[in-house]
């Protein structure tokens, strides 16, 4: 029995696939322990995403500010 090593795979059509060759001599059976590097690809539409949601706190932002101006307890004394 050899020593256990590491190695990155892809998984492609129901098949691990190694990314460098192994050093493994047939009868390659082998036992998998796998832990997926959570890489994903973006959605297409991800820069147009952040863009709304940068515009939409922008103008809460901006709404906000308007509001605690009406509603902010004016002081006569000036610091």
């Amino acid at each position: 029995m050899s020593a256990p090593f590491t190695v990155e795979a892809v998984y492609e059509n129901g098949v691990f696939r190694p990314l460098h060759p192994l050093p493994v001599e047939p009868p390659p059976h082998v036992t998998l322990v796998v832990q997926a590097s959570g890489a994903r690809k973006w959605p297409a539409d991800a820069p147009e995403i952040y863009q709304a949601i940068a515009e939409e706190d922008r103008r809460l932002a901006e709404q906000m500010f308007r509001d605690v101006g009406h509603t902010w307890p004016v002081s006569k004394e000036t610091p």
